[in-house]
C-alpha cells in the first residue's frame, strides 16, 4: 500500500510539473488579437450558388466588397448580405434600386446598404458601363 501511495504522489507531482512547463496556447493569442476586430459573417451568391464566409476586420470586408464588384464586372450575378447587420433589423420587403456609372459609387452604396441589413445584388452592363445595385430588406 505504501508503494502505491508513493507512486500516485510521484505521478501527481510530475504531472503538475509537466503542465506548468507548457507554453501558452496559440489559440489564446489568436483570441486576443481578434478582440478588437470586427467579425463579419457574410452570405453571398455567385450565379445562384450560395456560400458563407467569416471575415475578420474592416480590411477583409472591404476586400470582399471589391471582389464582389469585380465579379459583377466580369459578368457574374453577385448578391451578398452582412448577417450581423441583417439580424439587427426587421424584414420589411423594402426594395431600393441604385444605378451608377461610377465603380466607387457602386462600392460605397453597396457597403452602406449591406451594413444596414439589406441583401445587395450588383450587376454590371459592360455595353453601357452601368452598375445596377438592388437592395432588399
Amino acid at each position: 500500500m505504501h508503494k502505491i501511495m508513493i507512486s500516485v504522489a510521484l505521478f501527481v507531482t510530475l504531472g503538475a510539473m509537466a503542465v506548468s512547463c507548457q507554453k501558452e496556447s496559440v489559440i489564446e493569442d489568436v483570441n486576443l488579437t481578434m478582440e478588437h476586430s470586427t467579425v463579419y459573417t457574410v452570405s453571398y451568391s455567385i450565379d445562384g450558388v450560395m456560400h458563407t464566409v467569416s471575415l475578420i476586420g474592416e480590411d477583409a470586408w472591404h476586400e470582399f466588397l471589391h471582389w464582389m464588384i469585380a465579379l459583377a464586372e466580369e459578368g457574374y450575378e453577385v448578391s451578398f448580405r452582412n448577417e450581423e447587420a441583417a439580424s439587427r433589423v426587421v424584414a420589411t420587403k423594402d426594395v431600393v434600386t441604385y444605378t451608377t456609372n461610377d465603380h466607387d459609387d457602386a462600392y460605397t452604396w453597396a457597403d452602406k446598404m449591406a451594413n444596414q441589413g439589406y441583401w445587395v445584388t450588383i450587376s454590371y452592363d459592360e455595353r453601357t458601363g452601368k452598375y445596377t445595385c438592388i437592395a432588399v430588406k
